[in-house]
């Protein structure tokens, strides 16, 4: 019996619960959007992703070798020329050598000077007398020599005494030939050689010092071009990197005066935009929509088409979009003047069709 009752009780709770439900029961309200939709104005168009970027490209600009950074020269938002300093790496072990080099260019330049100073006026009167002690040797010799000649006539000497006296005579009369090829020697200063040698060493030396400078001006990174510095990822005491394809470029330029828009068309939506020699198709109208609270309209004007499908690097993050497939960069110019701010990096929604 208490069985049948709680299952009557529970068949009477579920239907007064059905009623409850069906009576209150109300229409619910559509919430708005946060903001409206991105929509194609063009009834048969193209949309793509597109990145703002300056005109000249975003310079990724990075030291020539890993090193030390003593000084940042440069703040974000800074307007820079062509060929002004950007940052400084440390360039104390060169400067070392460069102590060396100098000294080294001292020494060769000293020998190349004593070579021109040639003939030292201290050392011709030696050898001026040195010639004139073998002169005076030799006429000596040559006496004793007719002496001896005149003693074997008359038999008074032997023809061994005339040998040794030829010998004597002959070896004076080469001591003062030696003595003469000295004085010449000195008087004519240094051998050309000996020069060559000597400014040889000079400007090696010399293009060693030139190139230690060459290379501590190389570590003061200065701009490639005129632009506004856009991003600094590096401050005085870190460590830069040459990137080499691992992390961040230590400042990133960019000039701001043109804007350009590259966008991501798909390959299979390409031939809608171009032609088959890969030129802009004739009476195209595009337009870029920014995102955000805010959006606003860009105008566009195609300035090429870069012929190369890469895979797709960049997304927008919508379910519908496709990952396995390859992009063709397509390269606008914003003609219009912009409402709301736009930055170089920033992602917009690009539709182009036909006029």
């Amino acid at each position: 019996m208490v069985r049948w009752i709680t299952i009557m009780l529970a068949v009477a709770g579920f239907g007064v619960g059905m009623f409850a439900v069906a009576t209150q029961e109300q229409p619910r309200e559509g919430q708005p959007l946060a903001r409206p939709p991105a929509i194609n104005p063009f009834a048969s168009g193209v949309a793509a992703l597109g990145i703002i970027e300056p005109a000249g490209r975003n310079l990724q600009v990075v030291a020539p070798e890993a090193g030390l950074v003593v000084k940042v020269l440069v703040n974000v938002g800074d307007r820079v020329s062509a060929g002004d300093a950007l940052f400084m790496l440390d360039t104390r072990s060169l400067e070392a050598e460069l102590v060396r080099a100098e000294a080294s260019v001292l020494a060769a330049q000293a020998e190349v000077d004593r070579w021109h100073a040639l003939p030292r006026k201290e050392d011709l009167p030696p050898l001026e007398a040195s010639v004139a002690a073998a002169q005076a040797v030799l006429n000596d010799r040559v006496d004793q020599a007719r002496v001896t000649e005149d003693a074997v006539r008359r038999q008074a000497s032997t023809e061994r005494d005339m040998s040794i006296a030829k010998f004597a005579r002959d070896n004076a009369a080469a001591e003062l030939d030696r003595a003469k090829a000295a004085l010449a020697r000195a008087m004519a200063g240094g051998w050309k050689p000996d020069l060559e040698i000597a400014e040889a060493a000079l400007a090696q030396s010399q293009a060693q010092v030139k190139s230690l400078k060459l290379l501590m001006d190389r570590l003061t990174v200065r701009a490639p071009q005129a632009g506004m510095v856009l991003r600094r990822n590096i401050e005085p005491g870190e460590f830069a990197n040459t990137l080499q394809g691992q992390g961040e470029a230590a400042m990133i330029l960019g000039d701001l005066s043109n804007l350009h828009v590259r966008a991501q068309i798909d390959e299979e939506d390409i031939a809608l935009i171009a032609d088959a020699q890969g030129k802009a198709l004739t009476n195209l109208k595009a337009v870029a929509r920014t995102r955000g609270a805010q959006p606003s309209m860009l105008n566009l004007e195609v300035v090429r088409i870069e012929p190369y499908a890469r895979p797709k690097n960049d997304l927008t993050g919508a379910n519908t979009e496709r990952v396995d497939t390859r992009v063709i960069d397509v390269v606008f110019r914003v003609m219009s003047e912009r409402t709301t701010p736009v930055f170089p990096g920033q992602a917009v929604d690009v539709f182009v069709g036909k006029e």
